[in-house]
């Protein structure tokens, strides 16, 4: 009997250990291991090893140029490198290092998660987190493209077949694009919506935009025909920079640096705050900008633990600008004349004709 139950014990040992080496049992939150499943190549800084139980990703070692970029201070550098050696992700091991305050070079600012314009966060959690290189690369000419097809069509003109845009607005991929109206500075309306390629968003954002001024025309100053050329049209494309893994204060109010907005998404709609108007909700905490982000859409407050809630990080890249032909026009607006209502600026994409509820 006591050989029985030495060997049971022997065969438990076996498979515990087995489990173990299998990498089954490993630290990655869910999120982290998505987001680097099929990567190819990782940088990681940390322990290589880590991606050992990852399908489909190889830890890539820090070359010359990547390693030379990540003691600088040139994202934008490091970005290249990483693009030039098809390197697709970075995996960061918060205890792969200290950080000093402020960042002095690329490699500690990945470490505190900061803002890049030349990489996107994927997955943020106190341990780990995951950035690839921006897809915000829209050469010159789509970028001044993007805001001469935008007035056009505020001015009512027919958008152009989509096969007419450059190929980089075509490229597929889920985005989303803001079309911002300012009058001397002031915004004056806005409206987003995602697409499947920039230029369906950049069309269906620009004719929501164009519908919303004839309804509220009244309140922002008369028609949009009148005013339109007082305006500048701005083109931006929002991004998300990172969702969060973990909800806690302490690590929320760590992971938002300038430059970035408080976002979360629920089924069926999406909400944020962009992040000059991140900044003063929340007096430079990111606790206070979701809880003001909250009330403006009926949530509690403490709406931090809600499962059906993702929170991520929200970033903006101008993608172009139409100043006003006419220049700055006649002052018939009051501060408050304005339409940047949250709960009604996003297009849900099974139903573009119409804000989202």
């Amino acid at each position: 009997m006591i050989r029985v139950i030495s060997f049971i014990a022997l065969l438990a040992c076996g498979a515990a250990l087995f489990w173990w080496q299998s990498g089954e049992d490993d630290s990655f939150p869910e999120d982290v291991r998505q987001q680097l499943t099929g990567r190819g190549r990782v940088l990681v800084l940390g322990d290589p090893a880590l991606l050992q139980t990852i399908e489909g990703a190889e830890a890539f070692p820090a070359n010359g140029p990547i390693e030379e970029a990540l003691e600088g201070i040139d994202g934008e550098a490091f970005a290249a490198a990483l693009v030039a050696a098809n390197v697709e992700a970075v995996l960061i091991e918060k205890a792969s290092g200290s950080v000093s305050v402020p960042a002095a070079n690329v490699r500690e600012r990945l470490l505190s998660y900061d803002y890049f314009s030349e990489l996107r966060g994927r997955a943020l959690s106190p341990e780990f987190a995951v950035y690839v290189p921006s897809l915000a690369s829209l050469r010159t000419d789509a970028r001044a493209v993007s805001a001469r097809i935008a007035r056009g069509i505020l001015e009512g003109k027919e958008p152009p077949r989509i096969g007419r845009f450059p190929m980089s607005m075509r490229e597929i991929e889920s985005v989303e694009v803001m079309v911002l109206l300012r009058d001397r500075g002031r915004p004056r309306l806005w409206r987003s919506a995602r697409g499947s390629s920039v230029a369906r968003a950049l069309v269906t954002a620009s004719t929501v935009a164009r519908q919303r001024w004839t309804e509220r025309q009244e309140a922002l100053g008369g028609p949009l025909s009148v005013r339109l050329p007082f305006l500048d049209v701005e083109i931006s494309l929002l991004e998300e920079d990172g969702t969060l893994v973990s909800r806690s204060e302490s690590f929320i109010e760590s992971v938002f640096h300038e430059g970035h907005g408080v976002a979360y998404a629920q089924p069926g709609a999406w909400r944020y705050l962009l992040p000059d108007a991140t900044r003063e909700a929340g007096g430079g905490s990111a606790i206070a900008a979701y809880r003001d982000l909250f009330s403006n859409n009926a949530l509690e407050a403490e709406s931090f633990e809600r499962p059906e809630l993702r929170f991520y990080r929200l970033t903006t890249t101008p993608l172009g600008t139409s100043s006003a032909p006419l220049g700055p026009g006649p002052d018939r607006l009051s501060p408050n004349d304005f339409d940047l209502d949250e709960d009604d600026a996003l297009v849900d994409p099974a139903n573009p004709a119409a804000p989202t509820p």
